[in-house]
């Protein structure tokens, strides 16, 4: 190794000699000047230079030029963007009478407006008498074309005003630095707007901007002070108005030198002042001057050999200052912008020879190499010698070159062994199939890992090896030469860790049982018949309040403790709460049955829980091979469970594919719900509310009904007690309260509409200022708004809900008691509830006419609720019987399919506009 360092110096060191060095400096110095334009860091660098230098001599505005601003503050006092063309009017009106010479409006008026706007706008440039300019932009008609074409304001705006180009032209790297004279529109010079407010006769060509010039001296004023007045004529009278967009919002912002970003209107005020302080900016050709500096420095370095570097480093520094210094001033005082990257880079190149011309830079460049050679060598080897890692270094004959001291300790070689000598039998394999792919494959780079395991003292050990061969430049006859590397790492912990975190990822934390996903991982892979328990305790939660949440861990503790002693040799899992699963084979002799009552009786005896005796109770749903999928049989299982919970006293179930059919599709709907609102699947029918005295309609209850996209119409005994138990009840109670409210608002005269109000939704919804809200939208009064509640509102929550209906009835609310009968019924609380009306169930007023008994109830309930002072609405009047007979008892109000079924709210009304009325 060290002899082939040695001679790739040598070889170096002979061919770039001194002289080299020096004609390549010579040949940059001379070629830098006429090849500095092709390089555009020469280009950005000087560019840097103007703008500080701009930025060091800074120029007040002369004032002549006015910037009316469209800012934020105009935004927002005018309204959505874009603004009516009335609003340019008014403004161009107000700058007109205050005395302005020109207007520049800087807007774009390519596209037509209403004619009201556009004639209000044409109007106002006729009083301007032409002095108003109206941007016209030169643009590439197709994003891949060279055609360009001009966006012009629409003719009937360009009669009384002047076109003027507005483009606004960026350097390559994005910054805005020139702005143009003019250009050809319609064959005709037309100026651009900056030419135009800068009273110069030229359309041709372009200039530089002065960025000296200030831009926060430039007069400004927000467009909405000029609308309101406050801008005094003085600050506009014989000046030139710029009127264009200055805020953020419409993103007419463009980067500049000195100032980061400005306003695009601002840049034409900017450009204009620069013609009107004269300031012409120009550049010079430097190229014949720099190459004049390149040869008279390259003179002065060779003929300067006997001076000292420090000295000629010394003269090269006040050149610096003095060169911008001048730089500086021709810009300041006469507009010429020098450019001083190439003159300072030939001067480093000049420095660069002079020490060449002292020291064999060649022989240096040799000097450093190999110094860095031997340095990086021993930097390696102490690296290797220290790592923690066991590092092998070998070469093609696979002899060790370096090692590592934890290597040597593990493999127990030396530098100068095989590595084969000390190597594990895997690792053995593994090299040999590396040289082997080597050989078919030289010029590539071979790696491979290798597991193997030692002893760390009194345990296992394991290790990883990664083993790398690389091709060298230099190959044999006999084989391909290549240098390899082994590095050896203790994986011990990681692997010791990994073991853990799979235990961890697989169990149960607090009962050390299976997890839910683990179990059905298990399930998958069982072979044969098996059966699949899932079992809950009744009451768990319950039992959690009682006596902790603590003692509810301990008990579920305990639960998994006796399963696991009763079924060590199947699998078990706690898959979620108080929720078990076991798995066991099944065999002919073993029937459900028996297995079912055997698992129920494992928890007969009552559970030793902190010194107390907790009786424990548990059900029991079971599926078995066949009814899903070996990993899908914990879901099964709980299907079957859930059937258990749905029928009081019964202890356990076999899966059964209908019910779990209708489970799946509750969830579906329970989960389909939730979008339900927002894409209007629901909707509201209403159906009539008649006074059976005079038989005319009074009003009408509205029913939910929801129209799903893939099962069709779903009655709402299915969905209700769906959204109840999910909670989204108070969302859909809500949206049919707006809705209702809304519907009947339109209704004619003083009908009123009845609204059910969920018990849930009753107790956990602020359903007064539900109502209040709804009310407020609609339009609704009050007192045509009736909400039905059931016998449940007040059964859990009695105090709490009398006093929300006290409230809604204070201020209007209709309250009436819906299906008044089916439920508790107490007379206790019936004379305390702040009630208008209560509503006979359809159970009763059916069967009343053939039934005495049913006859009497119903002529009881409205004897009652007339001693109550309460209005009897009864529903489900289907037959004229009925109706007779209610009337002939005092009941007030009738509903049913005999007076109409549920419909749309027009088609209701459309029935009923006919003065309809049923015979008596």
């Amino acid at each position: 190794m060290r002899r082939r360092t040695r001679a790739a110096g040598d070889y170096f060191s002979g061919s770039v000699s001194t002289i080299t060095v020096r004609i390549l400096l010579i040949a940059m110095m001379l070629a830098l000047p006429l090849a500095s334009a092709n390089f555009g860091i020469f280009q950005g660098i000087n560019n840097s230079f103007f703008a500080k230098r701009f930025e060091w001599a800074p120029r007040q505005a002369t004032g002549n030029v006015v910037f009316v601003a469209i800012d934020k503050h105009s935004l927002d006092a005018v309204g959505t963007w874009p603004w009516p063309r009335s609003i340019y009017a008014t403004v161009l009106d107000k700058l007109i009478a205050s005395g302005a010479k020109d207007v520049f409006l800087d807007v774009d008026f390519s596209a037509f407006s209403s004619k009201q706007e556009d004639d209000r706008l044409a109007a106002a440039l006729t009083r301007a008498g032409g002095g108003v300019l109206l941007p016209v932009f030169r643009q590439q008609e197709t994003a891949s074309s060279s055609q360009t074409a001009v966006t012009r304001p629409i003719p009937q705006l360009l009669q009384n005003a002047w076109p003027a180009f507005a483009n606004v032209a960026m350097d390559a790297d994005g910054i805005v630095r020139r702005f143009d004279l003019g250009s050809q529109l319609d064959g005709n010079p037309t100026q651009s707007a900056a030419s135009a407010l800068g009273r110069i006769d030229s359309s041709s060509g372009s200039l530089l901007v002065d960025y000296s010039i200030r831009p926060d001296t430039v007069p400004t004023f927000s467009l909405s002070d000029v609308l309101n007045g406050s801008v005094p004529a003085e600050a506009v009278r014989d000046r030139s108005v710029v009127v264009g967009a200055s805020a953020t919002e419409l993103k007419d912002i463009f980067a500049v030198p000195v100032y980061g970003a400005i306003a695009g209107p601002l840049i034409h005020v900017l450009a204009a002042e620069t013609l009107l302080q004269n300031r012409f900016l120009g550049m010079l050709d430097q190229a014949p001057l720099e190459l004049l500096f390149a040869a008279l420095l390259i003179v002065g370095v060779i003929c300067g050999r006997s001076t000292a570097i420090v000295t000629m480093a010394a003269v090269g520094l006040p050149m610096v200052i003095v060169g911008e210094i001048g730089a500086f001033l021709l810009q300041w005082q006469y507009g010429l912008l020098v450019g001083t990257a190439v003159p300072w880079s030939l001067l480093l190149l000049a420095w660069m020879l002079a020490l060449n011309e002292r020291v064999d830079l060649g022989q240096m460049l040799v000097a450093i190499a190999n110094t860095e050679a031997r340095n990086t060598r021993r930097l390696m080897r102490r690296i290797i010698a220290d790592s923690s890692d066991g590092v092998v270094a070998f070469d093609g004959d696979l002899r060790i070159v370096e090692v590592s001291e934890s290597a040597k300790a593990l493999l127990r070689v030396d530098i100068g062994a095989s590595l084969l000598d000390g190597a594990d039998t895997a690792m053995i394999g593994i090299l040999q199939r590396l040289v082997s792919e080597h050989d078919a494959e030289p010029g590539k780079i071979h790696t491979a890992l290798a597991d193997f395991t030692g002893n760390s003292g009194s345990h296992a050990a394991h290790y990883e090896a990664s083993i790398t061969i690389s091709p060298t430049e230099q190959p044999t006859a006999a084989r391909s030469r290549f240098a390899g590397c082994l590095i050896i790492r203790d994986v011990t912990a990681r692997r010791e860790y990994e073991r853990r975190l799979k235990k961890l990822s697989e169990l149960d934390d607090l009962t050390g049982l299976l997890n839910r996903r683990e179990f059905a991982s298990r399930l998958a892979a069982i072979e044969g018949e098996v059966l699949v328990s899932v079992l809950d305790i009744e009451r768990f939660s319950s039992l959690c309040a009682t006596l902790g949440r603590d003692a509810g861990d301990e008990l579920l503790k305990a639960v998994a403790a006796r399963l696991g002693s009763a079924f060590a040799d199947d699998l078990l899992a706690r898959l979620d709460g108080d929720h078990f699963a076991i798995a066991t084979f099944t065999t002919d002799e073993r029937r459900i049955e028996d297995f079912a009552d055997s698992l129920l009786r494992l928890f007969e005896e009552p559970i030793l829980l902190r010194g107390a005796v907790v009786p424990v109770s548990i059900r029991l749903g079971v599926a078995r091979s066949g009814d899903a999928a070996p990993g899908a049989l914990p879901t099964a299982a709980e299907s079957a469970l859930d059937a258990v919970k749905a029928s009081p006293g019964q202890r356990w179930s076999s899966f059964d594919p209908s019910t779990a059919i209708r489970q799946a599709r509750s969830r579906r709907l329970e989960r389909d719900m939730r979008d339900a609102l927002q894409n209007r699947q629901f909707f509201l029918q209403f159906q009539p509310q008649i006074e059976l005295r005079s038989r005319r309609l009074v009003g009408a209850e509205a029913l939910i009904r929801w129209n799903h996209p893939e099962f069709g119409l779903i009655s709402p005994a299915e969905f209700i007690p769906i959204a109840e138990s999910s909670g989204l009840i108070c969302d859909i109670g809500r949206w049919t309260l707006f809705e209702a409210c809304t519907e009947a608002a339109a209704w004619p005269g003083e009908f009123s509409v009845a609204v059910n109000v969920s018990a849930l939704q009753f107790e956990r919804s602020d359903v007064e200022a539900d109502v209040m809200d709804a009310l407020s939208c609609s339009g609704l009064p009050s007192s045509r708004l009736c909400l039905e509640l059931t016998e449940s509102t007040f059964l859990d929550q009695g105090g709490a809900s009398i006093t929300k209906m006290r409230v809604l009835r204070d201020r209007g609310i209709v309250i009436a008691l819906d299906d008044f009968g089916t439920g508790y019924s107490s007379m206790n609380y019936l004379a305390d509830l702040p009630l208008d009306k209560l509503k006979i169930d359809q159970s009763f007023v059916r069967r009343m006419t053939g039934n005495p008994s049913i006859f009497e109830i119903v002529r009881a309930i409205i004897s009652l609720a007339h001693g109550l002072k309460l209005e009897v609405v009864a529903e489900g009047v289907e037959e004229e019987p009925e109706a007779e007979a209610l009337q002939r008892l005092g009941c007030e109000m009738g509903q049913g399919y005999l007076f109409g079924r549920p419909d749309g709210s027009g088609r209701m009304h459309s029935e009923w506009s006919v003065q309809k009325f049923l015979p008596a």
